[in-house]
């Protein structure tokens, strides 16, 4: 191993007999998956076998940090949670800022292998001497920000804790894991850690990170810094966060609106970032080591929902509960925000399942009598609200709506053409009928329909001379980015940070000890989103699976910039990224 990044050991926690043990970390696995996303995906792949039920106690639940967490990098404060998702049988990786992710490499441990099922509720607490494990009786129930307090209030203040809420306790199938205001939201995660009686995990202690060569470091800081002050992206972000976006993608006629049948809202404006800022902005909010700060909190200032505070909503939040449901009043989004938080579930989920059910009521495919009394129209907030709770608590409607798009639409016949999926992850807030790469990024993203893996839309758009609408060139930059994207999740970094990937080689080699090369990063990157594609492979998965909800492919946009536009040319577009990757035609990896 290098002489830095690494405290060099991993712990093992076994639910079942509340035991743990470490494990070494290997140069090998370093070497060749480097961090995070990388070797959560290596331990995830050799410790279970395929096929394995992820709510049982055979599925893992991996925490891994990066080399890069705990220092003074820029934006390196992520780690990420991999598990096989309960939502779409996939590998699922998702990641969290905040303060956690250092706090817990601050415990002299590199990562968290969780297996089995405790018999009844536990919690918990890593320090620089080991873990112990404690009961969770009284905190089974609470909600997230009720099981922070009560946490902090056993061990000490200074300790991070990341719990899951009701939904996770219930088993729903979106459920997420939340520290403070950042969640670990796709696919899944915090339903895992409930089925293991998991309800929280408190990190503690002071180490710090090993660094090899501590001058060059600072000089590599330095010069990212630089790059960042005279990015004008960062300033955006830094008034009015990632919700910044939403009058963009309004105008690129990419904004889901009512289940994305059609790209346009009429009140985008309205519930944008500067909208936040200007009527519910409280402060900003920075992750630790972020210089950038695009969070910022805010709070409904008056009528019903008055003194309720969320961090942000992001960009997703604020689409998928807002214009996706043809809901217009920020209030009722911010609200809307803080319930899934408390109750610990994805947003973009959230407001996709909804989504749906709206879509299906509106051609009478739900009744009253199906939803139990609930008018599920179009923009009708306090329906919204009252299905969010019921969704964290499992009950009545909410039940059938907690199992996912998927699952959802495969109980109501003729469905599916708009059950807005990849692989059972519901799809994030961008229709990519407006930028066919997006398209393809939702079709070959390991955990479905997401974004975080490649996104694409925002960055074509911005860039000259370049056809939305064509095939051509698609599969070439999809690549790159998912590459860009996995060097990021494999540091330890956030992609908001605007750091330079040309940079990301010096601040490794002056951490880890290393000689690194922007190409010896991507021949890591490569590595690990082939082992990702094996994995979903050895769960049944195949290039039929790498495809986009019927909406997109047969229904062209109504309205906006992307008027008649539809993806007509996927299949295209898969044979070059699959080339592109050294894979065959059906996406296989060749060996």
């Amino acid at each position: 191993m290098g002489q830095g990044g690494y405290h060099g050991t991993y712990v093992v926690v076994d639910m079942t007999d509340k035991s743990w043990r470490t494990e070494n970390l290997s140069e090998e696995i370093t070497s060749q998956y480097l961090g995070g996303r990388g070797i959560g995906t290596k331990l995830l792949y050799d410790l279970q076998e395929g096929k394995v039920d992820p709510l049982s106690p055979q599925n893992n639940l991996i925490i891994f940090t990066g080399p890069l967490n705990g220092t003074n990098a820029p934006g390196s404060s992520r780690i990420m949670f991999i598990t096989k998702s309960p939502l779409s049988n996939a590998i699922n990786a998702t990641s969290m800022g905040g303060s956690f992710p250092n706090a817990f490499k601050r415990t002299g441990f590199d990562g968290l292998v969780i297996t089995g099922a405790s018999a009844e509720p536990l919690w918990l607490h890593i320090t620089p001497d080991g873990v112990t494990f404690h009961s969770a009786e009284d905190l089974w129930g609470l909600k997230t920000t009720e099981v922070d307090e009560a946490v902090k209030q056993k061990v000490d203040g200074k300790c991070r804790v990341a719990s899951i809420g009701p939904a996770g306790e219930k088993q729903v199938l979106f459920a997420a894991i939340v520290s403070e205001t950042r969640t670990a939201g796709r696919g899944g995660a915090g339903t895992v850690m409930g089925s293991k009686h998991l309800k929280a995990i408190a990190v503690s202690g002071d180490l710090k990170v090993p660094v090899a060569d501590k001058e060059a470091l600072d000089e590599a800081v330095k010069k990212i810094r630089n790059a960042q002050d005279e990015n004008p992206s960062l300033v955006g972000m830094q008034m009015n966060g990632t919700a910044g976006l939403v009058s963009v993608v309004n105008a690129m006629g990419g904004l889901p609106t009512k289940n994305f049948q059609t790209g346009t809202f009429e009140v985008a404006d309205d519930i944008s970032g500067s909208a936040i800022t200007e009527k519910n902005r409280i402060k900003g909010f920075a992750c630790a080591s972020c210089p950038v700060g695009c969070g910022l909190i805010a709070e409904v200032k008056s009528g019903t929902f008055t003194g309720t505070r969320t961090e942000g909503p992001e960009y997703e939040s604020t689409v998928m509960l807002g214009s996706n449901l043809a809901i217009g009043n920020l209030d009722t989004i911010l609200a809307a925000n803080h319930l899934c938080d408390e109750y610990g579930m994805d947003t973009i989920s959230t407001g996709n399942v909804i989504g749906f059910a709206m879509e299906c009521y509106q051609k009478g495919m739900f009744s009253d009598a199906d939803t139990g009394g609930l008018e599920l129209t179009w923009g009708n907030e306090s329906v919204v609200l009252e299905l969010i709770e019921m969704i964290g608590k499992k009950e009545g409607f909410g039940a059938r709506l907690a199992q996912g798009v998927k699952r959802l639409s495969a109980e109501i016949p003729g469905s599916e053409s708009f059950a807005m999926h990849v692989k059972g992850l519901e799809l994030a807030a961008y229709d990519p009928r407006a930028v066919f790469g997006q398209g393809l990024s939702y079709a070959i993203a390991p955990r479905g329909g997401e974004h975080g893996r490649g996104g694409y839309m925002i960055v074509e758009f911005f860039m000259p001379d370049v056809d939305l609408y064509t095939h051509e060139g698609k599969a070439q930059r999809a690549a790159r980015m998912a590459e860009d994207a996995a060097m990021y999740d494999l540091s330890g970094l956030c992609s908001f940070n605007f750091v330079p990937n040309e940079l990301i080689p010096a601040l490794l080699t002056a951490l880890i000890g290393t000689q690194f090369t922007e190409e010896s990063l991507r021949e890591i990157t490569r590595r690990v989103v082939s082992l990702e594609r094996k994995f979903n492979i050895r769960e049944g998965f195949t290039r039929k699976d790498d495809t986009l909800p019927p909406r997109l492919l047969n229904e062209p946009l109504p309205d906006g910039m992307a008027e008649g536009k539809k993806i007509d040319c996927l299949d295209a577009m898969l044979d070059d990224y699959y080339a592109i990757r050294g894979w065959d035609k059906e996406g296989v990896p060749i060996e």
